[in-house]
């Protein structure tokens, strides 16, 4: 036991010098239910605003009571946590009421355990106990308040429900914060939508923002908002809150850091980047692209992604101005350049492995699927690319698959996941959980928001490619897992089986070496009547040596083609092939089921 306390002691000891190690300018307390945990989001985005040390108490399923009940058995907060807390949020928004005088008491300490228990009464003990203990910081050697005149000075904040379905404990909260002179988050004015109107299909505009619902005065409302920091609601919210605690404390200034989404993109796409503000929004921001000035005002979402017209083979963005209503000129840091890729290679295999599925092969997949570290079902994807004709000394080279889905076990939410990349150079034809390489280097990480769905994300594996084609690969495989999270998604990429058109590629920003063009650039295309048994190809320039083999490497076809001429695989069983067509000017391999 002994032993224990040392150990627990250190560890507070260590938390309390990496608290100091972060020169937070205040220290935001928060009690509350599921509204209010972590995983929501907008208490963690107001403190970012603020520079404030999140102290975040809620959990979820409690009530008022328990906070009550935590405070009374004086486990709530730490004597050294109350003397830093610049402010106590209080967000337990059952639909009760808070400020009914039944049973209240004149001092907080003629209270029982048992007498604290009901909504009102333990709200009533929780504002007098955080008062009497702040007040009593006076008294405290160790305090920075002791032998003050009125020891700490205690800042409470009250909150209504996150929309106006809860009348009851709405119209009691105001009351409670009238009573004591209490500043009170109006989420439910300010949120943007009200139960009075209802939406176009006739149902609450709560429930579009809601990941479930619940029945108050027989109407079906949104329940508990959707979760994670890139949700549109918990941006709403903390937007709210900001105001309400900017008339309490300063906020940092306002600044933006930009870097870039697109790396490498093919002609005639469009690039992105990405701007990551500081400060309270809305924000105005000013770049250039290619020394040409844009202007966006009224930003509210927090990071932001920017579509740009590339305006050459390397495009470059610059920030010039940013400002709020709190700052006039903030800081601009970062840019970004968005390179037009000259050369498309596909995969000449890809798959991914489950670990729940241990024995299952997935090589025939139209998707590819990456999942956290879990104790049964992680997920990870592997992608080969010939480097046939690839130029060593290319600018830049990416690996990019489009996401499409991301499913949650419970709660839908937005998250970032951290995808690792790792590459080796061997070649696999198929790939199991139970079979998958361990001989990887950690190439690098690309970070995954959830607000980047339906696009292509990229991670940029150029000096590690590089080095391996400087040596003499032939080929370079690459795996995609997730990196150490508490993000719990799947994610779902396109494999070069999907029907749809986005098929994950290596981009290189230079011409093949060789004079090779890859089919990326959509000059073959490759065709198969299953019924058949055959494969038709067109685009070819000229005619092109063919190779058809299967997944373990057995060759099943080989000979020279022409423009729609068929391939015959009359013989041949049903599954997954690989397909390579190339000549003095193409080169081109895919993936084909029959």
């Amino acid at each position: 036991m002994k032993l224990q306390k040392i150990i627990l002691s250190g560890l507070l000891s260590l938390a309390a010098l990496a608290t100091q190690a972060q020169n937070y300018d205040h220290h935001f307390l928060l009690a509350g239910a599921s509204f209010a945990v972590p995983e929501n989001g907008w208490f963690e985005l107001v403190c970012d605003a603020f520079n404030a040390e999140p102290l975040n108490k809620a959990v979820g399923g409690d009530a008022i009571k328990h906070t009550a009940s935590d405070m009374f058995l004086d486990r709530f907060y730490t004597t050294e946590e109350l003397d830093r807390i610049d402010a106590f949020i209080i967000m337990h928004v059952h639909n009760q009421d808070v400020a009914s005088t039944n049973g209240i008491k004149e001092n907080y300490e003629e209270y029982t355990y048992d007498e604290i228990q009901q909504y009102n009464t333990a709200y009533d003990y929780v504002i007098k106990r955080y008062k009497a203990d702040c007040y009593n910081l006076k008294f405290n050697p160790e305090s920075r308040y002791y032998q003050t005149e009125n020891g700490k000075p205690a800042t409470i904040i009250l909150c209504t429900h996150w929309h106006d379905s809860r009348i009851t404990y709405n119209q009691s909260i105001r009351t409670l914060a009238e009573r004591w002179q209490l500043p009170l988050i109006e989420w439910d004015e300010n949120i943007g939508f009200t139960r009075k109107v209802v939406d176009a299909d006739g149902r609450q505009p709560s429930i579009k923002y809601a990941a479930d619902t619940e029945k108050i005065y027989d109407i079906t409302f949104g329940w508990h908002p959707m979760r994670g920091k890139e949700q549109y609601i918990q941006q709403k919210m903390a937007s709210i809150c900001m105001e309400k605690l900017t008339e309490l404390f300063t906020p940092v200034p306002a600044s933006v850091e930009l870097g870039e989404k697109s790396k490498v993109i093919v002609p005639g796409e469009q690039g992105y980047f990405v701007c990551r503000f500081t400060g309270v929004p809305p924000w105005r921001l000013t770049y250039t692209v290619d020394g040409e000035e844009h202007r966006l005002d009224s930003i509210t979402t927090n990071p932001l992604i920017v579509e740009v017209t590339p305006t050459a083979d390397e495009t470059t963005v610059r920030p010039v101005a940013v400002s709020n209503r709190y700052t006039e000129s903030g800081t601009v840091t970062g840019e970004a350049h968005i390179y037009t890729g000259r050369q498309s290679v596909s995969p000449t295999f890809d798959t991914y492995v489950h670990q729940a599925n241990q024995t299952t092969a997935y090589t025939d997949a139209d998707h590819l699927e990456v999942k956290g570290n879990t104790d049964t079902h992680t997920r990870e994807a592997y992608l080969s690319f010939a480097t046939t004709g690839i130029d060593p000394q290319a600018e830049r080279m990416v690996v990019r698959a489009y996401y499409y889905d991301c499913i949650y076990p419970s709660w839908p939410r937005k998250e970032t996941h951290p995808v690792e990349i790792w590459g080796n150079t061997e070649s696999y034809t198929t790939m199991t959980w139970n079979t998958k390489p361990d001989q990887f280097t950690r190439i690098g990480e690309t970070l995954v928001r959830a607000d980047e769905l339906n696009s292509y994300i990229e991670w940029d594996v150029t000096d590690w490619a590089k080095a391996q084609i400087e040596a003499g690969a032939s080929l370079l495989t690459f795996k995609l897992c997730i990196g150490e999270t508490d993000a719990t998604g799947l994610l779902y990429f396109y494999s070069s089986e999907a029907e749809d058109s986005h098929k994950p590629q290596l981009l290189v920003t230079t011409d093949p070496t060789t004079g090779l063009t890859e089919a990326a650039t959509n000059v073959i295309t490759v065709r198969t009547r299953r019924a058949d048994r055959e494969i038709i190809v067109t685009g070819i320039d000229g005619n092109c040596r063919a190779t058809c083999y299967t997944l373990c490497g057995q060759v099943v076809f080989a000979g020279q083609v022409a423009n729609d001429e068929p391939i015959a695989l009359h013989n041949t069983a049903a599954g997954v092939y690989l397909l390579d067509l190339q000549n003095e000017t193409q080169h081109y391999t895919c993936k084909i089921i029959l």
